[in-house]
């Protein structure tokens, strides 16, 4: 019941901050053009790629060992926070010998810089929210998740407004990183005690027991980015623009992410302290429920691709065929994500981070290095990026493939694959009948249409069940504690 309520409450939270997000890209687009915004996005990237050794692989590991034991979590802390301003140093220099090498201009230099500073700030926020996950207090968390968001939303429109330098771009991600640490770090003493101890030798053990998911998440934080930074090298920056612009809009599926991570891990780490059977029956109806979201996402993403990027405005049209390319990265994603979890709470992370690495460190790269140029060379504008969403789509298959095989038949059972086949034949029915009977339509009356016909259509099947989502959301509702109330025992009537 707690889980299902802080999913909700971090779900509302985030669904405020994409709209934010959502709102906000497409006027930034129509003050930068594409080329300028690939400038950003790919400083972004470049420097993110760097500041990967920074997780130290806190996150999961809080996860899995604070949610059973919160007042562990003083134990490593305030190490970890200045292990990783050391390291911020060292990475700061190997971002100005590596960009001196390149003779990149003074203010791509200056961007990737800012950029750096955020990148710690982000790196930091998310240890503190993984604490407040942990816990289950995300309240104040999910109300600060929308005040900075607001923050970096009017500096951002505020910096495209006033015409300033590229490098300022940065700066409103900085200063909302900065907010959402210091509100996390109150949050964090109020709901947890947490104290800032310095004890190397405690951090050490820590650093050492979270290696395999610093591996893990070093590999899956190089998708988007590594292929950024590849695109920028072997083609140009505008195509990175048009990329960026295409992953901007389909990225509104990974709503969902956070929330995956912040509920559905530490829900799924208490079950396995109890059995396998519990932890692989909640990964099961993960797999249902997000499914039954991101599917249709992805349809009216593809669906209504000329719409969306034309919000963007004329100079972005190009990515409408990339927007398309994306979209169903995004539900494969969700279904290894779940995978991932269920192989960690099993004791089986290691092979999450094996996949992991040889996905996205391996296969990933090979394929942008062998599909860009040639696309790129191929077709010209446009090409290059192709390439790249078609790379981080074969590689994400692959990956699906190989995690649902591990799982075995603790992935899936016959509810899971009847609702997944019958959502097939809705969507397989809404492609056809968008080439056919609903193609003079204009583009809004035909999108509304289709997505009309899309809830009849898993409704009369069954592929989705309004009783049981009126039953999660009046869980949700539910207040007091979250544990299963004592069962009602019978009293015979005194005599």
């Amino acid at each position: 019941m707690g889980a299902v309520r802080n999913g909700l409450q971090l779900g509302g939270s985030l669904l405020v901050t994409y709209a934010i997000a959502f709102g906000i890209r497409p006027l930034l687009t129509h003050y930068l053009s594409p080329e300028a915004f690939g400038r950003f996005n790919w400083a972004d990237s470049f420097s993110a790629i760097f500041f990967i050794a920074t997780n130290l692989g806190l996150e999961m590991y809080i996860r899995k060992e604070v949610s059973r034991r919160p007042e562990h979590a003083s134990d490593f802390f305030g190490a970890s926070m200045l292990l990783r301003l050391i390291l911020t140093v060292v990475l700061m220099g190997a971002l100005s010998l590596v960009m001196a090498w390149r003779q990149d201009p003074p203010e791509m230099r200056a961007l990737v810089y800012v950029f750096g500073v955020a990148q710690l700030l982000v790196m930091c926020n998310a240890s503190m929210a993984a604490l407040l996950h942990a816990k289950g207090k995300v309240a104040g968390l999910s109300i600060s998740n929308v005040v900075t968001k607001v923050v970096w939303g009017g500096g951002l429109l505020a910096v495209g407004v006033l015409g300033l330098p590229l490098p300022w771009l940065a700066v409103p991600v900085v200063a909302s990183e900065a907010i959402k640490l210091g509100i996390g770090w109150y949050l964090a003493r109020v709901h947890m005690g947490l104290v800032f101890r310095v004890d190397f030798p405690a951090t050490w053990k820590v650093c050492k027991a979270g290696l395999p998911y610093f591996l893990t998440a070093a590999a899956l934080a190089t998708n988007g980015r590594l292929d950024i930074m590849i695109l920028g090298m072997l083609g140009s920056h505008e195509e990175v623009g048009w990329y960026s612009a295409a992953w901007s809009i389909s990225n509104v599926t990974f709503a969902l992410n956070p929330v995956m991570g912040w509920v559905l891990l530490p829900l799924m780490s208490r079950a396995a302290a109890r059995s396998e059977d519990e932890v692989s029956a909640i990964a099961r109806r993960a797999l249902e429920g997000t499914l039954a979201v991101t599917v249709p996402m992805m349809m009216l993403i593809v669906m209504g691709a000329p719409l969306w990027i034309g919000l963007l405005g004329r100079d972005y049209s190009l990515a409408v065929n990339l927007l398309r390319l994306q979209s169903p990265l995004f539900v494969l994603a969700f279904v290894t994500m779940t995978c991932g979890a269920w192989l960690t709470m099993t004791n089986r992370e290691w092979w999450v981070t094996g996949t992991s690495i040889f996905g996205s460190l391996l296969l990933n790269p090979l394929l942008n290095l062998l599909l860009v140029p040639r696309l790129y060379a191929k077709y010209g504008d446009g090409g290059g990026a192709a390439g790249t969403a078609i790379s981080l789509l074969l590689m994400e298959v692959v990956i699906t493939i190989i995690m649902l095989g591990r799982m075995g038949r603790s992935a899936v059972d016959r509810r899971l694959l009847v609702r997944v086949a019958k959502t097939a034949v809705v969507c397989v029915a809404i492609v056809a009948l968008d080439r056919t009977v609903l193609a003079p339509l204009s583009d809004w009356p035909r999108l509304i249409v289709e997505a009309s016909l899309y809830v009849v259509g898993v409704l009369a099947l069954g592929a989705v069940k309004p009783g049981e989502v009126l039953a999660v959301v009046k869980l949700a509702r539910r207040r007091g504690d979250p544990q299963p109330e004592p069962a009602v025992v019978a009293v015979a009537p005194a005599p």
